[in-house]
């Protein structure tokens, strides 16, 4: 699982005057039990969603005794590093009282390709794992495995829609939307998946442009400053370097599948570990090289190197043993085994193949610096090539032209694509809007109304992200039930749905996000392979959620007289933002 907590550093606190009540008065319901919110301060639009829910919750009984919006150096202990079991504290993430929490809010960024793992099995909760919500479901479990160690990808994606509906009735977190980013495209390009672009899984090769100079330039809002894929941790980077390395498999535009791309072809053992894969005859290297599966092999090594201290060498040491996991068979069989069975492990022989011949000799002569701008690590298998006099570090302008040896599609390449860092969201649209530049990439954070006036396409892409009310289902109340006066998990179940239909999600999206999202579901994005689109999101509805509320034994009481005082009490905590925690989780 490719996923990361939302952070940031900025101490920004926004919340509308209309969104927290300055008192109770006659009619407002009294709350049937109290609960405390806990809402990192580092995401202004999250601050205003969690203020928004601080004061919904109180319209169907559930009363907010605290509100601490504050750094991730106070709330990673009350969550995922919170001490289970030692002295003194409680073997499990108690409530926020106790020193745990009731309801976080939090975001999370997936891939294209969703692996829960880590984050809702039983095995993961914490301090096992980053299951901080300590959800447990025995059914869900077995589906898990079911559902990650399925090669098929039909049958994939069904058990995908299982692990959904039970997320979706369970609610350990209720996801209230899924973001959207913009982008700004000239009127004279296709061929462009925006979900493979965003992502960084692109296939230019079925990149078009109808201007006379076939040239495509690409406005990127940082300076580009890494030169080959060991080194490359940027997204900014990755866009270039997307065009040049390829490896075996690589995404399908529109199904977003993994197909072979330098593979011809695969097999795989019954017992699912050994996958066997023949490289395509019309696979050839920018400088005329055949691919063999010398160089497949000797990619992989070098990611497993330690020396080579490549990004990649956590993740792929996850599934490989080690370097003899890859062994090529002859030139054009290469040959990888794994740990253990894994549903997405064509995304692991996705990586960008380098030439053996060329990297070896280099790394001979110069070790394992990979941080050098050098045609040996620029010269890749892909659709377009870097010269590296093409590199124009002054500017921060990287200028790709078509790989003369491509063979795997017939039709012609664009003719030159440039990647180039353009300073501020207004010069880069102003670009966009007299021709200097084709694509602005949606890292500028534009808003729709941004393009107004510009005969350009603007297009609202999805990003495979959710945000959402994580709830600690050890709480005797939201979670387990049993201080309900139901005593029940149904009735904790019955709170947590009727929490579900208090979020005014089309609210969110359309004043707080500018439309810049969707409602959210479940926990899984809407732009992941296998969402189900047949399950619809909670509705807004306060008085189906107070019926829930009363579904759980309490009786809901409205106030008979008006009460001075303040009804939504934040707590702004200026402590820990100084030691901010990154949190960064890649279980696959």
């Amino acid at each position: 699982m490719n996923k990361k907590a939302f952070l940031g550093i900025a101490l920004i606190f926004v919340v509308s005057a209309s969104m927290i009540p300055a008192s109770a008065a006659e009619g407002d319901i009294i709350p049937a039990f109290y609960i405390n919110l806990l809402s990192p301060n580092t995401n202004p639009a999250r601050n205003q969603w969690a203020a928004l829910m601080e004061n919904q919750l109180p319209k169907i009984g559930i009363g907010i005794a605290f509100h601490e919006s504050t750094g991730w150096g106070n709330i990673m202990p009350r969550t995922w590093a919170y001490p289970v079991g030692e002295e003194g504290k409680f073997d499990y993430i108690p409530t926020y009282e106790d020193g745990g929490y009731d309801i976080l809010f939090v975001g999370w960024s997936w891939g294209l390709d969703w692996d829960p793992t880590g984050l809702y099995d039983s095995a993961s909760i914490v301090p096992a794992g980053d299951n901080m919500y300590q959800y447990s479901n025995p059914t869900f479990d077995e589906k898990l495995v079911e559902y990650t160690t399925e090669l098929d990808d039909t049958a994939r994606i069904a058990k995908a829609k299982e692990l959904q509906a039970i997320l979706y009735d369970d609610l350990p977190a209720i996801t209230l939307i899924y973001p959207r980013e913009v982008f700004g495209f000239s009127k004279a390009l296709s061929g462009i998946d925006t979900l493979l672009l965003g992502t960084s899984a692109h296939r230019p090769e079925n990149w078009r442009t109808t201007e006379a100079d076939s040239t495509i330039t690409y406005a990127l809002p940082a300076e580009l400053t890494e030169y080959n894929i060991f080194v490359q941790e940027s997204y900014y980077d990755a866009q270039w370097m997307s065009c040049v390395y390829y490896g075996l498999f690589g995404r399908s535009q529109d199904e977003h599948l993994m197909v072979p791309v330098l593979a011809d072809s695969y097999t795989v053992s019954d017992d699912k570990l050994v996958f066997t894969v023949d490289i395509s005859p019309d696979a050839y290297f920018s400088n005329g090289d055949p691919v063999t599966a010398y160089d497949v092999d000797y990619t992989y090594e070098l990611h497993m190197t330690p020396a080579v201290a490549s990004s990649s060498y956590g993740y792929l040491t996850t599934f490989f043993e080690d370097n003899d996991s890859i062994v090529a068979l002859d030139d054009d069989t290469v040959q990888f085994t794994l740990k253990q069975p894994y549903a997405f492990a064509l995304g692991l022989l996705s990586y960008g193949i380098i030439n053996k011949n060329l990297v070896q000799a280099y790394i001979d002569e110069n070790g394992y610096d990979m941080g050098a701008l050098d045609t040996a690590l620029v010269t890749g298998a892909g659709p377009y090539m870097l010269d590296i006099n093409d590199y124009d570090t002054a500017t921060s302008t990287v200028t790709l032209h078509p790989n003369p040896h491509w063979a795997l599609t017939d039709d012609d390449l664009v003719e030159s694509l440039i990647f180039t860092f353009i300073s501020g969201k207004d010069t880069a649209i102003a670009a966009l809007a007299d021709g200097t530049v084709d694509i602005v990439d949606s890292q500028y954070a534009p808003v729709e109304s941004d393009y107004e006036g510009i005969d350009a396409n603007v297009v609202v892409a999805k990003t495979p992200a959710t945000q959402e009310m994580a709830i600690n289902l050890k709480h005797p109340i939201i979670g387990t039930g049993e201080l309900t006066p139901a005593g029940t998990a149904d009735a904790a179940k019955s709170i947590r749905k009727a929490i579900s239909h208090a979020v005014p999600r089309d609210t969110i999206v359309t004043e707080i996000l500018q439309g810049l999202g969707a409602p959210g579901v479940n926990p899984m994005p809407d732009a992941s392979v296998g969402f189900d689109t047949s399950l619809e999101p909670y509705t807004y509805d306060l008085e189906l959620a107070k019926s829930l509320i009363e579904a759980a034994g309490y009786t809901l009481e409205t106030e008979t007289a008006v009460k001075t005082g303040i009804a939504g009490l934040v707590f702004i905590s200026f402590l820990g933002v100084a030691s901010l925690v990154a949190l960064r989780r890649f279980r696959k």
